[in-house]
């Protein structure tokens, strides 16, 4: 079978990571690179064909597939461009910086027909894999609850390097909480309402350093999530996980995921439940190790992109669903902002029909 010829537009620090994915597999054959400095990509990968935009890249190069990695609110204007020329994309998180591009884009993909990803790469995680299959089983019994943690503490020369960080829409809330939405949404189910509260206390800049969530499933379970860029912890999916050398492994569990008859940790997958299914506060709870094999996510999703390009496997998460974790999300910002609950099935309705209105009255609780 024919490599599938792929372009990368972004070379930034999740582009690199693509590109260093996609010369290790040996399905893919690398057709170009679009990036804004040119000039500094080209003397990185001398190999590569490098272009300074990703129309020269369509243009010329000609792939049958891209992934878009440029900043957040170029991924609309990327990925129609790709969708007006039949070429399928893999769009990274988030799958747009607004609802309204988000609509925009979900049209183009809708009525040219290519296939599309959202690389929300937890999703392809052994141990989230293993974790949605307990789940469905009822291997804790009905789903009552579900809280987790993300927080750790970045380095003041992470904001040095990125100014832009210490300014509205990029906290943790979009940079990393909208992670955890997305994995919430694939392993428990949708989200059909929320609340929130955020502070800026500890950094005092323009944005949230610290926000929690408050979640309510169509399955009746409610969630806690608090995320922080500001506190030092062991609680954080990547240090759990250790799937980037980046971040040190701790092999903590961030989560709790709380049945009516037993419970989950994750990542670590212990299960806790009472011997002989009797339930009662007054016996002991006793603990179990599950097991789940641990893989690259990046590869496991570029096998991924590719079984759909080939039209072998149906997407894990297309631009539809991705933007379904961004109405989630900026709804937690918005939410925080108004101090109201706000339902979500109108925007999913609103999304899903293409009217791109995505933004109804908001209803505050009695």
């Amino acid at each position: 079978m024919s490599r599938i010829s792929i372009g990368v537009v972004g070379a930034g620090q999740i582009g690199r990571k693509h590109l260093k994915k996609i010369a290790e597999h040996p399905d893919f054959e690398l057709a170009g690179i679009a990036d804004v400095n040119r000039d500094a990509v080209a003397a990185q990968y001398p190999q590569a064909r490098v272009f300074a935009n990703h129309l020269a890249l369509l243009d010329e190069a000609r792939p049958q597939a891209v992934i878009i990695a440029s900043p957040n609110q170029a991924h609309a204007d990327i990925g129609i461009e790709c969708a007006r020329r039949g070429v399928d994309i893999l769009v990274e998180k988030p799958v747009t910086d607004t609802l309204e591009a988000a609509g925009q884009l979900i049209t183009e993909t809708r009525r040219s027909g290519i296939k599309t990803l959202v690389g929300h790469h937890r999703r392809h995680h052994e141990q989230v894999q293993k974790l949605k299959a307990l789940l469905g089983e009822g291997n804790i019994g009905a789903l009552v609850a579900v809280s987790a943690i993300w927080a750790v503490y970045k380095p003041d020369d992470y904001f040095v390097a990125g100014p832009w960080r210490t300014q509205p829409g990029a906290g943790p809330v979009l940079i990393n909480l909208i992670h955890e939405i997305d994995f919430l949404r694939f392993t428990v189910g949708e989200i059909v309402a929320v609340g929130a509260v955020a502070s800026n206390r500890q950094r005092h800049f323009a944005v949230e350093d610290t926000a929690a969530a408050l979640l309510e499933f169509a399955n009746g379970a409610i969630g806690t999530v608090i995320a922080s860029d500001s506190a030092v912890t062991p609680w954080s999916v990547e240090q759990g996980t250790g799937e980037s050398i980046e971040f040190p492994f701790s092999g903590e569990s961030g989560y709790r995921f709380m049945g009516s008859h037993g419970s989950l940790e994750f990542p670590t997958l212990v299960r806790w439940s009472q011997p002989d299914g009797a339930r009662s506060w007054t016996r002991p709870v006793l603990s179990q190790r599950l097991f789940a094999t641990t893989i690259d996510p990046y590869a496991a999703q570029l096998n991924h992109f590719r079984d759909i390009i080939r039209g072998t496997i149906q997407s894990i998460e297309t631009v539809e669903d991705g933007a379904r974790t961004l109405i989630a999300t900026l709804a937690i910002t918005e939410a925080a902002e108004t101090g109201a609950r706000i339902d979500l099935l109108e925007r999913y309705e609103a999304l899903a029909d293409g009217t791109g209105q995505f933004l109804p009255k908001l209803r505050k609780t009695p």
